[in-house]
C-alpha cells in the first residue's frame, strides 16, 4: 500500500512551537506499518529532523510560479496530478484540507489550529474526506459548528507528548535553575512569540505578579518569533521587568524538556489551541499548570491545572500568584496529574482507521 502525505506542515514542526505533533505521528505510523510506503509530498526541500524511516520517501514538487498564483496552482493542479502519478492508494492530509481526486480515499488529521477549518479550501473539500482525526473535544466542536453531518466520520485520538519530557530530581532541578534563571524559581511558557499565544497579556500578568509579590520569580519564554510577533519582541526591550524574562528562542529538545521539568509551573495562554501540547508536557514532567479556560486547555489540564478567565489579565496574574505562594495548592494540583502517554497510542488508532 502507498499512502501520500502532504509534508508542507512538517516544515513548521519544532518541539517548543508546535509540540512536533505531526512529525511524531508520522514517524510512529511508519514504524508501526513497515509494509506500507509513505510518500511525503513537499513544495521545497524537507530537511528531516532525524533520518527518515526506510519505508518513507520525499517527493519535492516545486511550485510552477511564485506568490499566490504559485500556491494556487500547486494546490489545485500539481498536488492532484502528483497523487495520480504516484498511484497512491490513500491520502493523509495534515492540517490542510487539500483537494482530493475522485475515487481516492482521503483522511484528514487536525492537530492544533482550528483556523484551518475557516479556509475556502476546507469549505470546498472537507466533505470529500473519508475520515477526520483530531485530538480534543474542543476541535471536534469546532468542526461540527462549521460543517454539520461529519461527526460520524470523526475519530478523536489520545493526545500524547514527546518521550524526551520526564521529571527531574531535586538536584537536577536546582542545576537547571542556576543555569537558566540565576537559581530562581520560574514560570515557563512554551510556544511561538506570536499574538495567537497571548504573549503580551502574559507579560502584563507577570508585571502585576511582580509588583504585588515583590518576588524574584522569573518568566521563561521558549519558542521562536513569528513575523507577526516582531512587535512583541520589540516590546520586550522596554519591558519593565525585562531582566526577569528569559527568552530561549531555539532550544533543542533536551534543553526544552529540562526547562519544563525544572519550572515552578507552566503557563499556557494560547486562546484557541486545539491540542494543548504544553499542558501535557508539563504533566509528563510533574509540573502544575496555569491555563486560560479556552480551547482544549481545560480538558488537557483537568483538575491538575488552575484555569484563568480568557481576556482577564488580573485573573491570570492572581492564579499565577496563588500557585506561587501556596505549596499546598501546588501539591494538590500535582496529585491530580494522570498518565500522559507518548504518541504511539494515537498513531495506532490513526493507522487502524486508515490502513
Amino acid at each position: 500500500m502507498r499512502i501520500a502525505i502532504n509534508a508542507v506542515p512538517l516544515l513548521q514542526d519544532r518541539l517548543a512551537d508546535t509540540g512536533n505533533v505531526r512529525t511524531e505521528i508520522l514517524y510512529n505510523l511508519c514504524r508501526l506499518h513497515p509494509d506500507v510506503e509513505f510518500v511525503l509530498i513537499n513544495n521545497r526541500p524537507l530537511p528531516p529532523q532525524r533520518p527518515l524511516p526506510a519505508n518513507a520517501r520525499i517527493v519535492e514538487l516545486k511550485p510552477l510560479a511564485g506568490g499566490k498564483l504559485g500556491r494556487y496552482l500547486w494546490r489545485e493542479m500539481q498536488w492532484p496530478r502528483q497523487l495520480k502519478k504516484l498511484r497512491a492508494d490513500k491520502i493523509l492530509c495534515i492540517d490542510d484540507v487539500l483537494p482530493v481526486p475522485e475515487g481516492m480515499p482521503a483522511h484528514l488529521l487536525l492537530t492544533r489550529d482550528a483556523a484551518v477549518l475557516d479556509t475556502v479550501s476546507a469549505s470546498k473539500n472537507i466533505r470529500r474526506y473519508t475520515g477526520i482525526a483530531l485530538f480534543s473535544a474542543f476541535m471536534r466542536e469546532q468542526l461540527n459548528q462549521r460543517f454539520g453531518g461529519l461527526d460520524g466520520r470523526t475519530l478523536q485520538l489520545q493526545p500524547g507528548v514527546a518521550d524526551v519530557f520526564k521529571p527531574v530530581n531535586w538536584e537536577e532541578r536546582e542545576d537547571i535553575k542556576r543555569e537558566f534563571a540565576s537559581g530562581m524559581e520560574y514560570f515557563i511558557a512554551l510556544g511561538s512569540i506570536d499574538p495567537s499565544n497571548n504573549i503580551i497579556p502574559l507579560l502584563k500578568a507577570f508585571s502585576m505578579l511582580k509588583k504585588r509579590l515583590l518576588s524574584s520569580v522569573k518568566l521563561v519564554l521558549a519558542g521562536q518569533m513569528t513575523d507577526a510577533g516582531e512587535d512583541i519582541a520589540e516590546a520586550l526591550h522596554s519591558y519593565k521587568f525585562r531582566d526577569d524574562v528569559i527568552w530561549v528562542q531555539e532550544p533543542d529538545d533536551e534543553t526544552l524538556a529540562r526547562l519544563v521539568a525544572a519550572s515552578y509551573a507552566l503557563v499556557h495562554t494560547a486562546g484557541a489551541d486545539g491540542l494543548a501540547v504544553p499542558v501535557y508536557a508539563a504533566q509528563r514532567c510533574d509540573v502544575p499548570v496555569v491555563a486560560l479556560y479556552a480551547g482544549a486547555a481545560p480538558e488537557a489540564g483537568g483538575d491538575a491545572a488552575l484555569n484563568a478567565l480568557p481576556a482577564d489579565i488580573t485573573d491570570l496574574s492572581e492564579k499565577m500568584g496563588a500557585l506561587y505562594k501556596d505549596e499546598l495548592l501546588r501539591g494538590r494540583l500535582l496529585a491530580h496529574i494522570t498518565r500522559v502517554p507518548g504518541w504511539e497510542e494515537a498513531a495506532k488508532a490513526l493507522g487502524g482507521s486508515i490502513i
